[in-house]
């Protein structure tokens, strides 16, 4: 009976524990939280985006030209908290092109942990056979269980091939003291290498040799890469050398060898130099290069002043938006128009305007949008585009509209409209009139609005008008601005908006950015106007010998405080 009690109270003792685990279980319910099992169930999402997109080329023109070797290069980022398996970017054409441009279709990221990021450069070859037109790239970033970013589309236009022609320009031959060549003694040849073709050429090598015996080059090196020549561009040379007193001869030939990348848009020059000949002293060599005769090139090679050493400001606005629109080639799309129907420099100017607007104004580069040679239905779909990005976050928008182009009136309402380059001057029916784009971005609410039109709308255009049987101009009516807006226009009633050559920029906006690249954007909207009022009535009554007045027009809402508004406020 004792040996039976016993175990009994061992079976107890052995029960008693879990019991009590048990009972404190369930009066801590809804406390404890018991680790699940690994089950294979997803609990963090990867959240994939595609970010900083940028075209990338050899002669920063933004187009992918013939025989040019590019690049696309965004950022994948992971703003989710889970982490992305075995992503890949996939790289594909909307546009056919028969081969003749060529890209990585697949890149392989491998996993992308949470909160990280991945820089992402997809090379692009265009081969010689690269007709005008577009490239539409679509670029998606693949998840393996599904977790895709949204796709990346870029639109980029394409150039026939253009070749180039580079040849020595000009030489000289010179010696420290001027007078006949000594033997012996340094001889400086000094050479203009220059590309008078058409299209750019790369990895330019020049390679002076001599073609008789007894000559020596005195300098560190005997070839000369000159890398990237640009259509017009040009490149000066030292060649540093001597005969000895070994030399026979009566004049020292010297071949100028050059090469590029293609093997056969080069001239060999041979140059010689008499040792009679009676030369003149180093410090006193000028030449020049031959004349570039295509107006294209030559246009191609000349920068203005404002389009180089452009300010960073490193501000970053996020809710500002711009719009930036070109209109230059109207004779392109309308029959019977001719080349002074063009707005002479619009495309530059919209170009350099959008460079502005990244560095100086702070507009990030998903928020800057950019048209040339726009037609009606990408400048309303853009218009659109920007008034609802704008509603959006109406509180903290600012919306910037800059537009170079033609404008016109409607003979019998006077209302100004701007012209798309499909669009013709007797039929105003598919024009853009200008109150309705103030319409539509002062609906937004947003705090700031400017408006930069360079155009007139008396049907004068630059130098020349849309329509030559538009002989009489006419005034336009004063649109009434809404909003918190300010608009910067060109020109002031009939007057035209002129071009200033010189400087390949529309009068208005050449002055317009010049002030922007003084100030750095640390100026009020007040200092601004009257800058530009100021240099360009000035210089278009020099330059054109016609008169051209900027105005400004504000709204109602905010005429007491727009003088003071800073075009970069903190």
């Amino acid at each position: 009976m004792k040996k039976l009690y016993l175990l009994f109270a061992v079976v107890c003792l052995l029960i008693a524990p879990a019991q009590g685990q048990v009972s404190s279980a369930k009066s801590n319910a809804g406390k404890i939280t018991f680790k699940p099992q690994q089950t294979g169930n997803i609990k963090e999402l990867p959240d994939l985006i595609i970010k900083e997109e940028k075209f990338i080329d050899e002669n920063d023109n933004k187009i992918i030209n013939a025989g040019e070797a590019c690049s696309i290069s965004f950022k994948v980022e992971n703003i989710g908290k889970g982490t992305a398996q075995n992503v890949k970017v996939r790289v594909m054409l909307k546009t056919e092109t028969d081969g003749s441009i060529t890209f990585d279709e697949v890149l392989d990221l491998g996993d992308l942990p949470a909160e990280t990021e991945n820089e992402v450069v997809v090379p692009v070859q265009a081969q010689t056979n690269t007709e005008d037109g577009y490239a539409e790239f679509v670029v998606k970033v693949i998840e393996a269980r599904g977790f895709d970013a949204f796709p990346l589309e870029m639109k980029i236009e394409t150039r026939h091939f253009a070749k180039p022609q580079v040849v020595v320009a000009d030489a000289v031959f010179s010696t420290e003291d001027g007078g006949n060549i000594k033997l012996n003694y340094p001889i400086n040849l000094k050479m203009l290498v220059q590309n008078i073709g058409a299209g750019g050429a790369k990895e330019v090598l020049v390679s002076p040799e001599f073609a008789e015996p007894n000559c020596l080059f005195l300098g560190e090196a005997d070839q000369y890469d000159l890398g990237w020549l640009a259509s017009g561009e040009t490149r000066e040379i030292d060649f540093l050398f001597t005969a000895t007193r070994r030399f026979v001869g009566t004049t020292i030939p010297i071949r100028i060898k050059i090469s590029e990348s293609y093997g056969k848009y080069a001239k060999d020059t041979l140059l010689t130099v008499s040792l009679q000949e009676n030369l003149i002293a180093k410090n006193q060599v000028v030449i020049t290069g031959i004349p570039t005769a295509p107006a294209e090139i030559a246009i191609a090679s000349l920068t203005s002043d404002v389009d180089k050493n452009i300010p960073v400001c490193f501000i970053n606005k996020p809710f500002r938006y711009a719009l930036v629109i070109g209109n230059e080639d109207y004779q392109r799309y309308q029959r019977g128009l001719n080349s002074e129907s063009n707005v002479e420099y619009a495309r530059n100017d919209a170009a350099i305007f959008r460079d502005y607007a990244r560095n100086v104004l702070g507009v990030e580069e998903k928020n800057l949008f950019y048209l040339t040679d726009a037609t009606a239905g990408e400048m309303v779909q853009k218009i659109d585009l920007i008034a609802k990005l704008a509603s959006k976050t109406s509180a903290e928008a600012e919306i910037i509209f800059y537009y170079a182009g033609h404008g016109l009136p409607d003979e019998s309402t006077k209302e100004p409209y701007i012209i798309p380059v499909d669009v013709s001057a007797t039929n105003l029916n598919a024009a853009i009139k200008l109150a309705d784009v103030y319409k539509m971005f002062s609906e937004t609410g947003a705090r700031r609005i400017l408006v930069f039109l360079d155009a007139c709308f008396s049907g004068g255009g630059r130098d020349a008008g849309l329509l030559a049987a538009r002989s009489v101009k006419v005034k336009p009516r004063s649109e009434m601005v809404e909003g918190n807006m300010v608009v910067f226009a060109a020109s002031s009633g009939e007057q035209s908006s002129l071009p200033y050559k010189e400087k390949q920029h529309g009068m208005f906006t050449y002055f317009l950015l010049k002030y922007l690249q003084e100030t750095k954007g640390n100026v009020t909207l007040n200092e601004l106007a009257n800058n530009v009022k100021n240099k360009v009535s000035l210089e278009s009554l020099r330059v054109n010998n016609k008169e051209q007045d900027p105005t400004v027009q504000v709204s109602h809402s905010v005429a007491d405080t727009w003088e003071g508004w800073r075009i970069n406020d903190k």
